[in-house]
């Protein structure tokens, strides 16, 4: 029988997966290789951020899927 808290950690799991992806595809697409907006207003402080962005949106997605698989595997 699984935990009861099962649900909630597939909330979790899948929020931190979504949220991770979006953040990604967002910064790599819509910033640099669509060019539509900026995260930040000043041009020299914008990179160093979206690269933030892409590094923490990276790393939401692991720890997401890696949480997955663990409760999968039982």
């Amino acid at each position: 029988m699984k935990p009861a808290n099962h649900r909630s950690d597939a909330l979790v799991n899948g929020a931190l997966i979504a949220l991770g992806g979006l953040a990604v595809v967002d910064n790599v697409v819509v910033h640099w290789l669509l060019g539509l907006h900026r995260a930040v207003p000043e041009p020299d402080a914008s990179l160093p951020v979206e690269i933030g962005l892409v590094v923490l949106g990276a790393a939401l997605l692991a720890l997401g899927l890696r949480r997955e698989r663990r409760a999968r595997r039982g």
